[in-house]
């Protein structure tokens, strides 16, 4: 089956009668945060802040390395309650997602906003309607120009 993260944590939240989003540490939500997370990881490939900001997304304080923490916690936690076991094998999927790209993507699109914000400022867009036969001219003044601010910081 392909399941998101949503539908896996309502899946949890049903099998567990808990509400794993909540902001407690009573035992029985660390431990089932901590089968989201190991599969999250393991079997959606996930990357560790993206996990993050899936709980943050849900109301879950939670950083990149309490994520890491809680998975290499769940091997302890499915020891001593055999129920998580049982609700982890429930899911066998091959997910279609592929996180990487998505980061990719985000990462270009602000990095595209980044510079469509400084293509935005008066002085970048006087550069921009300079002539090319002018280029020259006024690069040997603006040049000149910083020379002056320099040696007037000298002087000063």
């Amino acid at each position: 089956m392909n399941l998101k993260p949503i539908e896996i944590a309502n899946k949890i939240k049903e099998l567990s009668g808990l509400d794993i989003f909540k902001n407690t540490r009573q035992r029985k939500y660390v431990e089932h945060r901590s089968l989201l997370s190991t599969i999250l990881r393991n079997k959606l490939l996930m990357r560790w802040t993206n996990i993050a900001v899936f709980f943050r997304s849900q109301g879950k304080d939670m950083d990149h390395a309490t994520v890491m923490h809680s998975t290499r916690q769940y091997k302890m936690y499915k020891k001593h309650n055999k129920k998580l076991e049982e609700i982890e094998n429930i899911f066998t999927f091959k997910s279609d997602l592929n996180y990487d790209e998505i980061d990719r993507i985000h990462y270009l699109e602000n990095k595209c906003n980044s510079c469509e914000t400084k293509l935005k400022e008066p002085l970048v867009k006087l550069v921009r309607d300079i002539p090319k036969e002018k280029t020259a001219d006024v690069e040997e003044n603006i040049k000149r120009l910083m020379k002056a601010w320099e040696w007037k910081q000298k002087v000063l």
